[in-house]
């Protein structure tokens, strides 16, 4: 996710699902990712190994009774989103066809203009005034910046809201996350919602928790909400047609791996074999090409194309 995102956006931000009836293979292409250069390392929880590219994980030669495990991170997220065949239609409908399980699958709605306040929140969860479909409810304050969680770690439906800015060290923008974390069958039937991820997003966050005004009714659900709270739904609701942020790679991080981790790797080989023949061991090498990569090299020519349209034109020349 990139920090200088200036609109709020309601993102998919985990996904894991196991399967006791399909290869690793299977689900790496069911999740229409064949075509990236997966590598096999250590498996995790039980399993022996598992298929790993780009925060993407597929775990697998576990005990008889686990079956394959697949577990993308935020991170994996955005890989799906930027080179998945299928995309998120395609992954939960076959998801659903096939009667697999969601371990764990998060919704975040990330506010980047300040809708949300993380210390009036923190301090209106500890004051009482709120409503949930859970007991439980904790608020943190750390190095970190401040949680609210409601819902115990066990809960189908578990709703965390924090300070994602001060987690990523950025002290120059206002980034609060709310998300829903669901698993097993609450997970599935988020997915069978037929709405834009902003409205289920928005009617499943009223459904299982407000933050109110204290009011005269006997029904606490029916209090009026925090403006801030009703808000938050209403700028959800209005987040119609999800557009994916993308991968976070750029530029400067290829540079520093290439430079810092591999740069003496590189000098040798060029010292040893010169850079004519460097650069055809480069271009020939046996290993596939990685489609992350390949996003990154033709971004980095769109904005050389720009670059110099605004040099010749002006800056007007690009929109």
């Amino acid at each position: 996710m990139d920090s200088n995102i200036a609109e709020n956006i309601v993102l998919y931000d985990w996904l894991s699902f196991t399967s006791k009836t399909h290869t690793p293979e299977q689900l790496i292409a069911a999740l229409g990712l064949e075509h990236c250069p997966w590598t096999v390392t250590k498996g995790a929880r039980g399993y022996q190994e598992r298929k790993y590219f780009s925060c993407i994980s597929v775990h697998y030669n576990g005990r008889s009774d686990m079956g394959v495990w697949v577990e993308l991170s935020g991170q994996g997220c955005r890989t799906f989103e930027t080179l998945s065949k299928v995309g998120w239609e395609g992954i939960f409908a076959f998801i659903r066809e096939n009667g697999l399980k969601i371990t764990r699958l998060d919704v975040a709605y990330d506010d980047h203009t300040g809708v949300l306040d993380i210390r009036t929140i923190s301090q209106d969860t500890q004051a009482g005034l709120f409503i949930s479909k859970s007991t439980y409810w904790e608020t943190v304050l750390s190095s970190k910046g401040t949680t609210v969680q409601i819902g115990s770690p066990q809960s189908k439906v578990l709703i965390r809201i924090y300070d994602k800015a001060a987690e990523r060290g950025i002290t120059d923008q206002h980034w609060v996350r709310c998300e829903l974390q669901l698993r097993d069958d609450r997970a599935v039937q988020f997915t069978r919602l037929a709405m834009p991820i902003g409205q289920a997003f928005a009617g499943v966050l009223l459904n299982y928790l407000r933050y109110i005004e204290p009011g005269e009714d006997s029904n606490k659900w029916r209090w009026p909400m925090k403006d801030y709270w009703l808000d938050l739904v209403e700028d959800a609701e209005k987040i119609s047609i999800y557009q994916a942020p993308g991968m976070e790679y750029n530029e400067e991080r290829c540079k520093r791996y290439v430079v810092n981790q591999a740069g003496n790797a590189i000098d040798a080989c060029i010292q040893m074999y010169g850079l004519y023949e460097f650069e055809r061991m480069i271009q020939e090498r046996p290993t596939a090409r990685n489609p992350k990569y390949e996003v990154m090299i033709r971004q980095h020519h769109f904005e050389v194309l720009c670059e110099r349209m605004r040099r010749a034109f002006g800056p007007e020349s690009v929109i």
